[in-house]
């Protein structure tokens, strides 16, 4: 089978109970779609775990995109504060103390990450991408569409985002966002994956500092959705 997640955020205890509902085995496939690490403390374990597997592929986010800006051989003037005021301080701070071969070793994983995916399932054809389809990089790690953005493909291939809460989707009328704020709605209610008209979006908040929020995977043969 083949599972398509994101946003995991160093929540090592949600990524390890995905993988134990879905009896993630060596004959299923993973793809992740950025935003391993960060905000919580285990994004480095959860790399490293991801790495050793052959059959988990990690497709780059904005949050490694920031730790190799600022790790990288021509670090970007103000790389770090970008990344350490979108929470990237655990992850600095597990990369340090790692010695320099172990960190090498996770950087270089990084730097050679995809940027984007297509891939067929069955009959169907996917586009995994971190923020939304687009010609550059950085537009493609940190774009947040709308509810309302169409299919960019003209063979309407089936594309599933990360990196934009569902809670974040404008123009989705479902959406209180106030009430979410306040704790009065639901995880089984609010943070579902939210499927709009050109798009899936899978981020239903894990990482984010909120008591309802959840890590989501999607079944791609079924569609099937589950969540920790």
């Amino acid at each position: 089978m083949n599972y398509v997640m994101s946003d995991i955020h160093g929540e090592q205890d949600r990524y390890a109970r995905i993988l134990q509902e879905i009896q993630f085995s060596p004959d299923d496939t993973l793809y992740i779609i950025g935003d391993v690490i960060d905000r919580f403390p285990f994004g480095v374990d959860i790399l490293r775990d991801i790495m050793a597997r052959p059959n988990i592929q990690l497709i780059l986010g904005n949050h490694e995109l920031m730790c190799l800006k600022t790790f990288g051989e021509h670090n970007e003037a103000k790389a770090k504060q970008l990344w350490m005021n979108n929470g990237g301080e655990p992850t600095y701070n597990d990369l340090i103390s790692l010695p320099s071969g172990e960190r090498n070793a996770v950087l270089s994983y990084l730097s050679e990450l995809p940027n984007h995916l297509d891939i067929r399932v069955n009959r169907r054809k996917f586009h995994l991408v971190n923020g939304f389809p687009a010609k550059t990089v950085e537009e493609r790690v940190w774009h947040r569409p709308s509810y309302t953005d169409r299919n960019p493909f003209w063979d309407k291939r089936t594309v599933i985002i990360g990196h934009t809460p569902v809670f974040c989707l404008t123009g989705n009328a479902s959406v209180d966002i106030f009430r979410c704020l306040r704790g009065e709605m639901g995880s089984d209610e609010f943070f579902r994956i939210e499927h709009a008209k050109g798009f899936i979006d899978i981020d239903c908040g894990c990482g984010n500092f909120m008591n309802a929020r959840r890590l989501a995977c999607l079944r791609l043969e079924d569609m099937a959705e589950f969540y920790a």
